[in-house]
């Protein structure tokens, strides 16, 4: 991954030339301690340079590999042969680890995955690192700096040195190029400081203080672990290779100063020690940091998974909650337009009660006047047809009465003069006047006034539960209940029949128990059917009485 490319001939030329300066700086700074033939360090930086530079850079900038290296080793007293191919094989080794974690990798300078981690570490601090230790261990051996016997610790030693210098320069370097300050708090800038102090004083205990570092003593090394697993979970990669490099560099000064776990009586062995140990430690920074840094990546996508379904969920809220007050909407429409169509319906009957009264029975009632006064003339003569005329006369007064009971049952012209209670006592008297049944009305002493449409509205339901008792019940008792019971008023129509369940009344034709449910719904309230204890049926409907101070009582 290539973080500056700049296709400018000057540009160029300026990165070459930066690039063979810290290279050069890097190699000097190791080969300080170069431990074989004058060329062989355990503590090369230099790698992790290269490394850096190719990937920050691009391959353009690989010339300043080769003359830093060069110039380095020439500087130490290497042959100029032997130089040559030491740089080579140092320009090989970069160019190989950048390559492969490019384009097999697709290696990413921010470290933020494992497998960049594992890449980092696999592909470029221990194959390609791998690469330069043999051709530069080859060199010095061709140029009879390397003995035959030495040739294969030479190599490990080279090795571990590149194998250093990637894993614990080249991320420090990463960091700053993709660089994102951790530390966005006052206290978090507190905590980086007695992190920074805490762990240097630490290493400093462990590997430099000649009173309290113990030669050969392993153990001590871990007590650095406790302070690269707080900078990693704390300060990502910008903290835990800061705090990495700190430690390598008081754990070389000290222990090439022969005080702290690694030193030993051999400068090369005590080197080796620390090599190794700097290098477990990298990883383990490294490793950690990328653990966080997925664990991190994955909580914010479920977080906006989270976020996703709950905008999801409110939106099928919202949805249903719209829809919803669609069908409420709907719903109140169709009982306003069933409300409005009962009251046509009503207005009809009223019609039709109106014209029955006023036409036909005004037609009846003169028919009965013309018939008694032909009656009466028959008999001042004494003609034998005045019992026949007498008998007209009888029929057509029933048929006047029974014209009249009907359009007072069509409009119930009592509803505006008495209210409901007068209304009933109406249809009582004309289910037993038509109908010889006797019908009895019960009217509690609690119960509520209504408003007109309520009562309209439980007198049609009464009519018409009374007059499906006198088609299908063939009882001999008709009860008329109106009733409370705490908020709730029910209006009970019962009989002594047959008891028609509610199944029947549902297949039966004119029963009218879709209407009289309909009305139910009007008021709020729901109609039931049962069988009663006399084996008949009773038809119920209760409904919610009105809250508020406004309602006045009726006493029947």
């Amino acid at each position: 991954m290539v973080i500056i490319r700049d296709n400018s001939g000057f540009r160029r030329f300026l990165y070459t030339g930066l690039v063979a300066l810290v290279y050069y700086t890097g190699a000097k700074a190791g080969l300080a301690y170069a431990v074989v033939g004058g060329a062989v360090s355990l503590v090369w930086p230099s790698s992790g340079i290269a490394l850096v530079a190719l990937l920050a850079l691009g391959f353009e900038v690989a010339p300043g590999i080769v003359m830093g290296s060069f110039l380095a080793n020439v500087s130490v007293g290497v042959p100029l042969p032997v130089a040559a191919a030491i740089s080579a094989g140092a320009t090989v080794a970069a160019s190989t680890a950048a390559i492969l974690l490019i384009r097999v990798a697709r290696f990413q300078i921010t470290l933020d995955r494992i497998k960049d981690v594992l890449a980092l570490i696999v592909l470029a601090a221990t194959l390609s690192t791998a690469v330069s230790a043999l051709i530069g261990t080859t060199a010095l051996f061709g140029g009879g700096l390397v003995p035959v016997t030495g040739y294969g610790a030479a190599f490990l030693k080279w090795w571990l040195g590149d194998m250093m210098g990637v894993l614990v320069v080249a991320p420090p370097l990463f960091s700053f190029l993709t660089y994102s300050n951790p530390v966005r708090s006052t206290e978090q800038a507190v905590e980086a400081c007695g992190l920074a102090i805490a762990t240097f004083w630490v290493s400093y205990l462990i590997f430099g203080a000649p009173q309290l570092a113990g030669h050969g003593y392993y153990p001590a090394a871990l007590a650095i672990f406790p302070f690269i697993i707080w900078a990693a979970l704390r300060f990502d990669h910008l903290g835990t290779s800061t705090a990495t490099l700190m430690v390598s560099v008081v754990a070389i000064w000290g222990t090439t100063h022969g005080t702290g776990p690694f030193a030993a009586r051999s400068p090369v062995d005590s080197l080796v020690r620390w090599c190794t140990f700097a290098n477990v430690v990298a990883v383990t920074g490294l490793l950690l940091v990328a653990v966080r840094a997925q664990e991190r990546r994955v909580h914010s996508l479920l977080q906006a998974s989270h976020i996703e379904l709950e905008r999801r969920v409110q939106e099928r809220t919202e949805d249903l909650e719209k829809t919803n007050n669609e069908l409420k909407e709907e719903m109140a429409r169709r009982r306003v337009l069933e409300g409005e169509l009962i009251q046509i319906g009503d207005q009809q009957q009223r019609f039709f009660g109106r014209e029955l009264h006023d036409g036909l029975g005004q037609h009846l009632t003169s028919l009965g006047l013309y018939s008694a006064a032909l009656n009466q003339k028959l008999q001042m003569q004494g003609h034998p047809a005045a019992a026949d005329a007498a008998t007209i006369v009888g029929l057509v007064k029933q048929a006047s009465l029974m014209t009249r009971r009907i359009a007072h049952g069509l409009d119930p012209v009592a509803m505006e003069y008495g209210g409901l209670a007068t209304a009933l006592h109406a249809l009582t008297e004309t289910a037993r006047t038509l109908n010889g049944i006797d019908c009895v009305l019960r009217i509690g002493p609690d119960v509520d006034l209504m408003d007109p449409p309520t009562q309209i509205n439980l007198y049609r339901a009464a009519q018409e539960a009374v007059n499906n008792a006198l088609k299908y019940s063939e009882g001999r008792h008709i009860w008329i209940d109106l009733e409370r019971t705490g908020g709730l008023q029910t209006l009970s129509i019962s009989d002594d029949g047959l008891g028609v369940g509610p199944e029947q009344m549902t297949r039966a034709s004119g029963l009218g128990l879709h209407n009289l449910r309909h009305r139910a719904s009007l008021l709020g309230g729901s109609c039931t059917v049962a069988r009663n204890a006399l084996g008949g049926t009773t038809v119920a409907i209760s409904y919610p009485l009105p809250e508020g101070p406004g309602h006045a009582r009726e006493i029947a």
